[in-house]
């Protein structure tokens, strides 16, 4: 008997501790060596706000370094604190690229919807998803970025959004992700979830049901 994974034509990924390896402590550490510790304090209000307007693509990376300075006194450079924000982008394992370039070979539809930023996700496309001849548009049929989209997980509206733009029928879909709350509201619209607690779950899972 076919077991659901089997079936779902369409796997939708996360990208960062699902095929990006974080390191947070490390961002935080370059951000205190810049004076910026403030950035990432959770407590404070205009900093949060700022960090989210990033992610939703409301504000330039321009703006972003700028209201950092504003914020922390620092008089770190734009490089300095894209430098910082990086810091916790390790690694994709050359093994997750290989994972990615089988499914789409063996007939799935790959796809990445993530919370990033264009910090980060410039940083990913130039410095880690490059191996051998292949580059990001290689692993992927389509990719949603909030920042793009101007919405963020795990708001409801960004999976309607990724269904209507590609015609997926939710239950035909697989949604791996992280964060629990996100793995809930893709569930809630109809998709198949896993949510990936430990960085290398996910390709422990298809293994086992693909």
């Amino acid at each position: 008997m076919c077991n659901f994974v089997s079936l779902m034509r369409h796997i939708i990924f996360d990208l960062g501790n699902v095929l990006v390896r974080l390191d947070a402590e490390a961002c935080r550490a370059a951000f205190r060596q810049l004076g910026m510790e403030t950035l990432l304090d959770r407590r404070h209000d205009e900093a949060r706000t700022t960090i989210q307007q990033l992610g939703l693509g409301q504000i330039s990376i321009q703006n972003f370094c700028q209201k950092a300075r504003e914020l922390s006194g620092s008089q770190a450079t734009d490089e300095a604190v894209c430098r910082a924000a990086n810091a916790m982008l390790i690694e994709i394992p050359d093994e997750k690229k290989r994972r990615l370039l089988r499914l789409r070979a063996h007939g799935h539809r790959v796809y990445l919807l993530s919370n990033t930023n264009a910090i980060h996700w410039d940083y990913c496309v130039t410095r880690l998803f490059p191996y051998r001849n292949y580059g990001v548009a290689d692993y992927f049929d389509r990719i949603f970025l909030s920042q793009e989209m101007h919405l963020q997980k795990p708001d409801p509206e960004i999976f309607h959004e990724v269904l209507r733009q590609t015609g997926i029928r939710p239950e035909d879909s697989l949604f791996i992700d992280d964060l629990a709350e996100n793995c809930e509201a893709a569930r809630n619209v109809g998709m198949q979830t896993f949510q990936n607690k430990d960085f290398d779950d996910w390709e422990l899972f298809l293994d086992h049901n693909l």
